[in-house]
């Protein structure tokens, strides 16, 4: 049987049961020109045209000239005063956001969000700023005041291996003053090798200085203070240590380079890697980036399914996605077909309006097709209260209701009340479902679940079943 056809089962869920819903009902078509948005509204922050142009001017956006489409990195010969129209433009250019030039909401979210603020100095004959040596050393010259420095020497010491297994460089922590790269945590005002240095801008997290320099200084604020994590210091580290190796930002969200708050990457994406070992070679033996994956049908399991409004069934594992509708589907990157999402997702499911939702940890991801909306990822309790953390899966019945799976439970959210329903959690059990789910897909005709290489769909009993799954048969 092919494996396409499994999905072709149009299902209804009847638990029968009084603590579970009545019916999951596949949707339709026509619900997407009505629905509400599920999640908490982001607060658009008070950003006037003059407090944005001070801030682009201070940051030398009326110096910038855009080169190549891809990058923002030159220095303009001129002092040429260009209007804010035109700094917004270039500023939303090199975020990613839609070049209109008007102080909208979305540009006034990224211009208000915590950014990288890296320090040049001069490139070397040939255009490249980089170190002439491949040994370099590191010293961690202070630690955030009253926390813990174990946590945050492994996180640096896991940034500074996952540059070297790609680029034929080597690290070493040393306890000398004299080190390459000296890493540092400080306040608004803070000390660079005895010099004073400043963070010039608030809302900077971190700047790093380019070789042969190399230091890196944390704003500490924003990484051991509210709602940060250390996955969110581990993505800034790699972006820091990337300036300090030679990289400037680019504009693709598919890089860990993108001058964003977090993008979730806990290694270098397949664009940086390039560029690193343009620079600096490749090293022998170490991690090489594969642009497709194993045959879907190779798989045990899979991460999370997800569908797209010309009704492809995309599945996820690790870093890679694939075309299920295909047979004998082959993996690409995740990264190449939604920038900005990491791999290893746990959960995915797309909503009546179109929107595509990828969960992972305590965040969530939002997608307008290929474009990852401003202000994401975003922690799942400010944006969907009450639906747990590490899911299993997740799904959308007929009327719009979120279903989330985690281990032998699963909770109902109500999107118009943005709230989970009162009698959730439920036990798993009363769906037919097995405990810890891989993943579940919703479509316009179909819902089902997966576990391994077993396959669950519903009967005319409203149960699901298993069945075998041909998808992750080869």
């Amino acid at each position: 049987m092919n494996s396409c056809r499994l999905f072709l089962l149009a299902v209804c869920i009847a638990c029968g049961v009084q603590s579970a819903p009545s019916a999951v009902s596949s949707r339709t078509r026509s619900q997407s020109s009505n629905s509400v948005d599920p999640t908490e509204a982001l607060e658009i922050p008070n950003v006037t045209e003059q407090d944005a142009e001070i801030m682009l001017r201070g940051l030398g956006y009326n110096e910038i000239e855009d080169v190549d489409g891809s990058e923002i990195n030159t220095r303009m010969s001129d002092s040429t005063e260009r209007s804010l129209a035109d700094l917004i433009r270039i500023f939303q250019q090199q975020h990613g956001l839609e070049e209109t030039g008007i102080l909208d909401d979305e540009t006034k979210l990224v211009i208000a969000s915590p950014r990288c603020g890296s320090k040049k100095s001069a490139k070397t004959k040939d255009g490249v700023m980089k170190w002439t040596k491949q040994r370099l050393t590191y010293r961690i010259h202070n630690y955030p005041r009253g926390k813990t420095a174990k946590p945050i020497r492994n996180s640096l010491a896991r940034a500074f291996s996952e540059w070297s297994k790609v680029t034929n460089l080597d690290f070493e922590e040393v306890s000398d003053a004299g080190a390459d790269i000296e890493v540092r945590f400080g306040g608004t005002f803070h000390n660079q090798r005895g010099d004073q240095c400043i963070f010039e801008d608030p809302n900077t997290l971190a700047h790093a200085f380019y070789p042969e320099i190399g230091d890196v200084h944390f704003n500490s604020k924003y990484f051991f203070e509210g709602d940060a994590t250390m996955e969110d210091f581990l993505d800034t580290a790699l972006h820091e240590i990337g300036h300090s190796l030679g990289l400037e930002h680019s504009s693709s969200k598919a890089s860990l380079m993108h001058p964003t708050e977090s993008n979730g990457f806990t290694e270098p994406q397949p664009m940086d890697v390039q560029k690193i070992q343009s620079m600096y070679g490749v090293r022998r033996g170490g991690r090489t980036i594969n642009t497709s994956g194993p045959k879907l049908c190779s798989l045990s399991k899979i991460d999370a399914a997800i569908d797209d409004e010309d009704g492809n069934i995309f599945v996820l594992a690790g870093n890679y996605y694939y075309n299920a509708n295909q047979s004998r589907s082959t993996g690409q990157l995740i990264s190449t077909k939604w920038p900005g999402l990491p791999g290893n997702i746990d959960a995915a499911f797309r909503y009546t309006d179109g929107r595509s939702y990828f969960f992972k940890g305590d965040k969530y991801w939002r997608f307008k097709g290929s474009r990852l909306d401003v202000g994401h990822p975003r922690l799942i309790r400010k944006g969907f209260p009450g639906l747990p953390n590490d899911v299993d899966a997740l799904m959308v019945d007929g009327d719009g209701d979120i279903y989330a799976f985690r281990g032998s439970q699963y909770w109902t959210y109500d999107p118009k009340a943005r709230k989970v329903s009162s009698n959730t959690p439920n036990s798993i059990k009363v769906l037919g479902l097995p405990s810890n789910v891989d993943a579940a897909v919703d479509t316009e005709t179909t819902i089902a679940a997966f576990k391994g290489i077993s396959l669950y769909k519903a009967n005319d009993s409203g149960k699901f079943k298993m069945t075998r799954s041909d998808m992750l048969m080869c």
